[in-house]
Parts: C-alpha cells; sequence; structure tokens
C-alpha cells in the first residue's frame, strides 16, 4: 500500500535590477560638461560662479533629458526572472526544445472540455499476491476492490483496462504503451493502482510494490507528461493510489459539537476561446493517495465495505453524485466521508486499533471537471 510525496524545488522568485541606457548617457554629458569647467581660468570667486552657471545652462540645453520617455522605456521593458536553485547550478530544461501540442481547451476556460468522442481509458493495475521478493501479506481483499472501482469508473464513461499481478518489467511496459497510445479523441485519463507500498526511510522517498520489486511512486505518471504525452496535453491526468504510505498511525481528535457551516458554490461562467498559449509540463495533474504521507491505509470488513476503505468510499461517491457533480466536490466528499464514518476496528492490536484515517490529495488541475451535465446539488 503506497504513494508519494510532494516534492517543492527551487525558491522565492526574485527580480534582478536593470540598468538605463538613458542614465549612462547622462552620465557622459555630465562627465564632460565638468571637464569644461574645469578648463575655465579661475580669476576670481565671481568668474568661477559665472562660469560654472553658462556650464550649467550650456548642458541643459545641449543635453536635454525627458525623464517620462525614461520611466516609460523602462516599464516596458521585462525585468528577468531568477531562483535561488539556479545559482546553486540546478534548472536543467526538460525538453530543449519546447514541444508542441493540440489545444484541447481554451486558456481562460473554467472547465476542462469532456465532450471528445470518448471519455478516455482507465487503467486499474490491481496485486492480490506477491513473488518471493515482495511483501509477504496477500491482499484478498484486492478483487472486490477491483470490481467496485471497474464499476465506479465504467460509470463515468472510462474505457477500463484491467491488469493483475505485474512484475516490474511489465508495470512500466503497460504504462509506457498506455502514454504511446493516440489520446486525441479522448477527454481523460484516469489510472488506479492498488498494492503494498511505504516510505524508504534512507532515501525518504515513497514506493509500490510490484509483483517482484518496489519501484518509485512516480513512476505511475512520469510518461504521461506532455512532452511524452502530447495528445493527453491540457486533459486531466487523474491517479489513484490505494497502498500505505508508512507505519505511522493517527489516533484522531475528539470534537465537541459543531457549529453550523455556511455552504457556497462557484457559478458556472461560459467556456471561451483564446489564442495559443503554453502549459507546464506537469499541469492539469491529480494524485489522491488513500492516506495521508507516512500513514497506514486500512481495509475493513464492517459496515459494508469489505474491502479497501478508500476505494470503497471512492466508488460510492463516483456512482452515486458522477452524474451531475463536478470531480473536486467529489473528492472532498471522499475525504469527508473517510475521515469521519471510519475508524479502524483491531481489538487485538493497541497500536492499529481506532485510529484514524484520511485521503490526501495533490492537485495540479487548473479547472473544474464535470463528466456529464451538472444538476444543483449537494455534495
Amino acid at each position: 500500500m503506497s504513494s508519494m510525496e510532494k516534492v517543492e524545488s527551487g525558491g522565492d522568485i526574485q527580480d534582478k535590477p536593470s540598468s538605463s541606457m538613458e542614465s549612462g548617457t547622462i552620465e557622459a554629458t555630465i562627465t564632460t560638461a565638468n571637464t569644461s569647467a574645469n578648463t575655465t581660468p579661475n580669476t576670481s570667486a565671481n568668474t568661477t560662479a559665472n562660469t560654472n552657471e553658462e556650464d550649467a545652462s550650456q548642458l541643459d540645453a545641449s543635453a536635454p533629458v525627458d525623464h517620462s520617455s525614461v520611466n516609460t522605456r523602462e516599464s516596458t521593458k521585462p525585468t528577468p526572472d531568477s531562483s535561488d536553485s539556479r545559482w546553486l547550478g540546478k534548472g536543467q530544461p526538460i525538453e530543449d526544445v519546447r514541444p508542441l501540442a493540440e489545444m484541447s481547451v481554451g486558456r481562460n476556460s473554467h472547465e476542462y472540455n469532456m465532450t471528445h468522442k470518448r471519455r478516455g481509458l482507465g487503467l486499474i493495475i490491481a496485486y492480490d499476491h506477491f513473488g518471493i521478493y515482495g511483501p509477504p501479506p496477500k491482499r484478498p481483499c484486492a478483487r472486490h476492490d477491483a470490481k467496485i472501482t471497474k464499476e465506479a469508473f465504467k460509470s463515468l464513461g472510462f474505457e477500463i483496462e484491467e491488469y493483475w499481478n505485474l512484475d516490474k518489467r511489465n508495470f512500466l511496459l503497460v504504462l509506457e504503451q498506455a502514454s504511446k497510445q493516440d489520446h486525441s479523441d479522448r477527454d481523460a485519463l484516469a489510472v488506479v493502482f492498488m498494492s503494498h507500498g511505504g516510505l524508504d526511510k534512507g532515501t525518504n522517498k515513497e514506493f509500490i510494490w510490484t509483483y517482484d520489486t518496489k519501484v518509485d511512486t512516480s513512476e505511475l505518471w512520469k510518461n504521461f507528461t506532455p512532452n511524452k504525452c502530447p495528445s493527453l496535453a491540457g486533459k486531466p491526468k487523474l491517479f489513484f493510489i490505494q497502498a500505505c504510505r508508512g507505519e505511522e498511525t493517527d489516533k484522531g481528535v475528539q470534537l465537541k459539537r459543531p457549529r453550523g457551516l455556511l455552504v457556497s458554490t462557484d457559478s458556472y461562467v461560459p467556456r471561451d476561446k483564446e489564442e495559443d498559449y503554453v502549459i507546464p509540463q506537469y499541469a492539469d495533474m491529480l494524485f489522491m493517495w488513500a492516506s495521508y504521507p507516512g500513514m497506514y491505509a486500512f481495509k475493513s470488513s464492517n459496515h459494508g465495505i469489505n474491502g479497501s476503505v478508500f476505494l470503497h468510499f471512492l466508488s460510492k461517491v463516483f456512482q452515486e453524485y458522477g452524474p451531475y457533480s463536478d470531480l473536486a466536490s467529489m473528492l472532498l466528499r471522499v475525504t469527508r466521508e473517510v475521515a469521519i464514518q471510519y475508524e479502524s476496528f483491531v481489538p487485538h492490536d493497541r497500536i492499529l486499533d481506532q485510529n484514524k484515517q484520511i485521503p490526501y490529495t495533490v492537485s495540479t488541475l487548473m479547472r473544474k471537471i464535470f463528466f456529464f451535465s451538472r444538476k444543483p446539488t449537494a455534495v
């Protein structure tokens, strides 16, 4: 059971001061005028004063300075950006030449274009047992988890491809082949991964288990950036990971009676068409893990769950609210239901008993996702 940590690199963006050609010209003119003044005979204090006044008047007449013009030119000239990491020798580009991809949605659209001919590929990669080098525990709940997940994503319109117990080589191959498909007529991509996972304390990196060994969690999405999969550029790429992220537990906090909360909704803004624009390589992605970094992800056979707690509520919410709610609202509900409705029941283990769990989401999505038509609803 696993996932990945959110890594942010780089530092604060700072502006560099820029010099002005006009200021250089002014300084040169003043230097010439002072030289001329110094060559005037200094016969008396009055003569010196008059000479300086004449030189000053000549300077004003011969080198007029239009300060408003200087300020205008400086305000329109962009100042180079900087990053602390650049001074450390970092910041190599992913590609020397910026790749091109077709625009699937206008730059200022509030929603992703979910009206292509096909909804998109839905990859389910699941494990219920492992090889001799894998972690010992089997995952008997995996078949049930895969079944409800498949039904949920099919209800959203995804075309499901299901893979079981892949070794590392075939795991990487499936992801690479999926990235090489033509997704031009598809709305999105969804990947659901179910296995064991954890945190490498030596490197502080999260990993997930394949059949024969563990791999970095980032292998799940590294093939789907626009430079490697241009037909998904500007389209949502969704990754859901059922796997532990460490061995920590969360006993929760007892809250007093809650006060009422105000609920508000965003209004719909029509999509508009704009000129070409550029997006970052890791834009339009969403990663949702079953648990917070470093924490267990639980399974249960109580209260109708019969498998992974996270996938139970994810599938339930998608099927119930998918026809008319946006993705962000549904995932908030999933997070809320897992966090509030579930508490572990392991009476023979004091450490694992009565623990809470909360899903963890990292998103670079820039727009809302509606899989179908919208109706006013509270999610």
